[in-house]
Formats: structure tokens, C-alpha cells, sequence
């Protein structure tokens, strides 16, 4: 698992409860890049369960649509 440092600094609301979060831009861009990662991950799992069929399936596949 992947961690990151970060020097954030949390604004609390009126409530007491935390409102907002700035971040470093470079820690941003790696909990994106790390979201996306794990979307591809879930893809590939899900598609690793697919049937596998071969070219010629394919073509006949697609001269029947």
C-alpha cells in the first residue's frame, strides 16, 4: 500500500467539525494518480473474468452486426 506525506491543514466550520483540507498540490496529484490506479486495478480484475475468444470469433462477430 502506498502512503503520503503531507503537511495539510484541516479548517474546522463553526460546528467544530472539519470544513476543508488544503494540500500541496504534489500530494493532490498523487491521490489522484493513486484513485486512477485503483480504477484501472478494479477494471482489470473484472475483465481478467471474462471469456477469451479468438480473432476469427471476432471477425464473425463483427460481420454480423
Amino acid at each position: 500500500m502506498l502512503t503520503l506525506q503531507t503537511n495539510e491543514q484541516i479548517f474546522f466550520g463553526k460546528n467544530g467539525k472539519p470544513k476543508s483540507v488544503l494540500l500541496d498540490y504534489k500530494v493532490y496529484a498523487d491521490m489522484i494518480e493513486m484513485i486512477e490506479d485503483a480504477k484501472c486495478i478494479k477494471v482489470i480484475q473484472k475483465r481478467e473474468k471474462e471469456s477469451v475468444i479468438t480473432e476469427s470469433d471476432f471477425k464473425k462477430k463483427l460481420k454480423l452486426s
